[in-house]
């Protein structure tokens, strides 16, 4: 295994554990609604429109306002010819580019464009839900896959009094196949959606946030979310990465 190789086996190793992707058929999943949290992937709006389509679920919920990923959002959206007005939430962004693209109805839309972190998405939700009658028994969860454990983690941690059974829904997992001049997928759709130090930082950030340490989200640190269990060789997978950084700063 060259270099390269083994360095790209890593970066896949850490979007593997971060995804926390389940073998089951997405296709064939099926629940009263979908919680999609800001990021700044359109495809994965496509993919809340195809499980909507497909009568999977009844309504898709869209979290989330101003926050790090909406200029890249916008830039994604205006490469494949979507000029939206500045100023707009993610979760309205992507509101009027499914209802542009796909036609889909208002009525099958909820929005929160309020929150701008992880534990906003999960508390601003429940909220808004709360207010509108009985929370669903089941909820279909989406985000950016790189934050996708988390986003969990978060929302059974602020949902933790409700009997809503979360399952992450990511039926995008991206796997690197280069990672030496910026990064590129496997996954076509993936290729140039995250600029290469966002997708950096997105990816070894959660390692150190999942860390159930001082310096994590975890019981032992900002208390944000449950204990993660983080594999040894996932953990070394992300040791060995931030090293390579290092030495690549150092020749800077």
């Amino acid at each position: 295994m060259t270099d390269e190789q083994a360095r790209n086996a890593d970066w896949n190793r850490l979007l593997a554990f971060l995804a926390e992707a389940d073998p089951q058929n997405y296709s064939e999943l099926k629940a009263p609604m979908l919680i999609l949290a800001g990021n700044c992937l359109p495809v994965l709006a496509d993919e809340a429109a195809k499980a909507y389509l497909n009568q999977q679920i009844d309504q898709i919920v869209l979290v989330g306002g101003i926050g790090h990923a909406t200029k890249y959002l916008y830039r994604n959206f205006e490469k494949q010819g979507y000029d939206f007005e500045q100023g707009l939430s993610e979760s309205e962004l992507c509101a009027k580019y499914l209802i542009e693209k796909y036609h889909l109805p208002e009525e099958a839309m909820l929005l929160e464009t309020k929150s701008t972190n992880s534990g906003e998405n999960a508390l601003f939700s429940y909220e808004l839900l709360s207010k509108l009658g009985s929370l669903p028994e089941r909820i279909l969860l989406m985000n950016d896959p790189t934050l996708q454990r988390r986003t969990k983690a978060t929302f059974e941690k602020e949902w933790g009094k409700t009997s809503v059974d979360f399952y992450n829904y990511v039926p995008i997992l991206p796997q690197v196949t280069e990672s030496t001049k910026g990064f590129s997928f496997s996954d076509q759709r993936l290729n140039d959606l995250w600029p290469a130090d966002y997708f950096q930082a997105l990816v070894l950030g959660e390692m150190v946030r999942l860390k159930d340490d001082a310096q994590g989200y975890g019981p032992n640190g900002k208390g944000f979310i449950g204990h993660v269990d983080i594999p040894d060789e996932v953990w070394s997978a992300y040791l060995r990465l931030i090293a390579i950084n290092e030495k690549a700063s150092l020749k800077r």
